[in-house]
Parts: C-alpha cells; sequence; structure tokens
C-alpha cells in the first residue's frame, strides 16, 4: 500500500496558469487508492498538481514541508477519522488551506460537524464526479482566502 505520492508536473498546466504563476497544488487525503487515482487522474487532466495521503499522519506531514492551495479529505481513514485530521489541522496550522471533505456519509449531523471545523464544502462522493469537484476548486480556494481574511 502507498502512503504519499508528492506533486508531480500536470498533465495540462496551461488550462490553470494563463500566465498567472505556479499551477493550483491539491493535497488529497484519501486511502482508497482507487478513489485517489481515479481524482487524481482527473486533476492532473485538468492542469493541477496532486499530491495524495493515505493517513492523516502522512498528510500533516506532507503540510508541514509544503501548504497545497487546497485539500481535499476523506473521513475515514487508517489512523484517525477526518473530523480527528482536520481538528489537528486548524490546532497546528491555523492558516491552513481550504479543507473540502469527500466523504460516503452524508447524514446532517456529520455536514454539520464537518461545516463547524471549518470546512468549505462537505459532498457525498457518490453525488458528484471528479470533474465537478475539479470545476469547483478555484471558487473554493477563493471562498477560503476571503474567509482568512475576515478572521484578520
Amino acid at each position: 500500500m502507498w502512503a504519499y505520492l508528492p506533486f508531480g508536473p500536470p498533465v495540462a498546466r496551461w488550462r490553470l496558469e494563463a500566465g498567472k504563476g505556479a499551477p493550483i497544488s491539491v493535497l488529497m487525503i484519501e486511502d482508497d487508492p482507487s478513489i485517489a487515482e481515479m481524482y487524481r487522474v482527473q486533476l492532473e487532466h485538468d492542469g493541477y498538481q496532486v499530491s495524495v495521503a493515505a493517513t492523516a499522519e502522512v498528510a500533516l506531514n506532507a503540510l508541514s514541508e509544503e501548504a497545497p492551495d487546497i485539500v481535499l479529505l476523506d473521513l475515514l481513514l487508517p489512523d484517525q477519522s477526518g473530523f480527528e485530521m482536520l481538528a489537528s489541522l486548524n490546532e497546528r496550522f491555523p492558516n491552513h488551506p481550504p479543507v473540502v471533505i469527500l466523504s460516503n456519509y452524508g447524514e446532517p449531523s456529520m455536514i454539520d460537524r464537518g461545516r463547524s471545523l471549518g470546512a468549505v464544502e462537505y459532498l457525498v462522493k457518490s453525488r458528484v464526479t471528479p470533474s465537478e469537484i475539479s470545476a469547483q476548486i478555484p471558487a473554493w480556494i477563493a471562498h477560503g482566502r476571503r474567509g482568512r481574511q475576515g478572521e484578520s
């Protein structure tokens, strides 16, 4: 089982760069290799730089080294829940990038909990496609930036 795939060169970098600097970097925290690969392929096709962490511990270590522009977070991880991971992220990195929760669980109480911990979005995997996720990333990043400006 793999644990971490570092940022790699995107396939279609020009789609996002358009003369505006480096491509957007995405950290996907997902322990299911087939799901992670499905999202990675779509996101890289759309021009994002993608890294994948299969555990919360690996993700926190990766965030210590280099902050991505956005984090896509699964809730069911092998070492701790995504909620615990998000709480750790809030504690260790108060100005962390925006977090979008991608989960198989759609109960209102879980959605409320994710948002109360600061997730900019909570999506049920079976109700969205990787392409739809990809299209929303710039808006989520902008939303996260606006939220951070309001906190200062």
